[in-house]
């Protein structure tokens, strides 16, 4: 096989993958295009709700821990099918079983641990067969899919909802979902992994003795907290919006639900053009500069509840995209600085740190809601994320410099592991 026919074929290849995770993950925003009647109906208030959303992050962030250092140990292929497994059946006894907050969160917490073991690992898989100039691009894909799964996720469950009870419309995003196990099965059929049968297949806590790994995990911590707390309120914002305009709250659940997908769509394209632009930027100055214009957003859309819907949707979906882009730039940069050896626990690290950001965030700005006062909740609660985007600026400035690299250059392609 010529060089370009092999290229020809990496990228096939990744494209596949890319559409399994998006297939695999269809019933992954269900809960928050229903989370307005949810709340109706099981009288949840503002942080109630959040905590329910974050079990789904609190459960990843876990069992991250135990499952993605077993990748060092067995690779990362069958692991991602039986977390595939998981993630389809939790998700599928939601809609039926949950009935109320105890048995949410426990259902919740199982999706999440199916999160972990198909995503990680599949990350894992790409960046270690695509390398060079290439690596944050196509990790960027991968992370591409995830986004646009989230997205279209809510969009289609919104839709649904108009003809379906919330109830049947998550449970047929759910069975949907189910599609994608055989495309995991064949695609990842050929893939001996990277299994290194000398490793315990432990944590090891010698990660944070890598001041790059560090740095990159605060960064990518940071960057969830606001990814996941937009992604729960943000539509409900929408729903208010619409609600201020004259429009039933019911038809505002729907409309929230469906314009809330579409504005977050412009997110699903982010993490590939911020993984290219990281290519030739850099990983820190990449993320720095992203980073700053979700902080100008969030600054910014919560005083916007009283203009045209146009303009809301616009600046939420300017928001959507910042506050995805720079996702693939934490995971491509984790493999850059870690030694092979470590690589599990470094993403294990990264995917339980980072996500305890996503846990807080929901709960965080759920609480900023209940607690602020009345007509200033919502710019208060998105004024918070402004704030986490500041901090974030800050530590990818101390990351370049922590590496020893001058402002102006490019960290990656100076950084290694201490």
């Amino acid at each position: 096989m010529t060089l370009r026919n092999a290229a020809y074929a990496d990228m096939a290849w990744l494209a596949l993958m890319s559409l399994m995770l998006f297939v695999l993950l269809l019933p992954i925003s269900s809960y928050v295009a229903a989370l307005p009647l949810i709340k109706d109906e099981w009288g949840l208030n503002n942080t109630q709700a959040g905590g329910i959303y974050s079990a789904y992050l609190t459960g990843y962030a876990l069992s991250a821990l135990l499952v993605m250092p077993l990748t060092d140990r067995v690779g990362p292929r069958r692991i991602l099918a039986a977390s595939a497994s998981l993630s389809i059946a939790a998700h599928a006894l939601f809609p039926l079983a949950a009935g109320g907050v105890t048995g949410a969160l426990i259902l919740r917490a199982l999706a999440g641990v199916g999160l972990v073991g198909m995503y990680m690992p599949g990350l894992r898989i790409i960046a270690e067969r695509f390398a060079g100039s290439r690596r944050g691009a196509a990790v960027g894909l991968y992370v591409t899919a995830q986004y646009a799964a989230n997205s279209g996720s809510l969009a289609v469950t919104g839709l649904l909802m108009a003809y379906l009870e919330w109830r049947d419309a998550y449970l047929v995003m759910s069975l949907a979902a189910a599609a994608g196990l055989p495309m995991a099965l064949l695609l990842l059929r050929g893939h001996g992994g990277s299994a290194q049968p000398g490793i315990s297949g432990r944590l090891d806590l010698a990660v944070f003795k890598n001041a790059a790994a560090v740095y990159l995990i605060l960064g990518y911590a940071l960057h969830a907290l606001q990814l996941f707390a937009a992604r729960v309120w943000l539509p409900a914002f929408l729903v208010g919006a619409l609600i201020v305009k004259g429009v039933s709250a019911s038809d505002a659940a729907v409309d929230g639900a469906a314009i809330g997908g579409l504005a977050l769509m412009t997110g699903a394209i982010g993490p590939l053009i911020g993984g290219a632009v990281s290519d030739r930027w850099g990983r820190a100055a990449s993320a720095s500069a992203i980073f700053a214009l979700s902080g100008c957003c969030a600054w910014v859309i919560g005083w916007t509840v009283g203009l045209p819907m146009p303009a809301i949707v616009t600046i939420s979906a300017i928001y959507g995209w910042a506050i995805a882009a720079d996702s693939a730039v934490y995971s491509t940069g984790i493999v850059e600085v870690s030694p092979p050896s470590a690589l599990g626990s470094t993403m294990a690290v990264q995917a339980s740190v980072g996500l305890l950001g996503g846990v807080a965030g929901p709960i965080m700005f759920g609480g900023i809601l209940d607690l602020a006062p009345a007509g200033v909740e919502w710019p208060a609660a998105f004024s918070s994320l402004g704030v986490v985007a500041v901090i974030a600026v800050v530590g990818m400035q101390r990351l370049r410099l922590a590496q020893g690299v001058p402002l102006a250059s490019d960290l990656d392609n100076a950084a290694s592991p201490r």
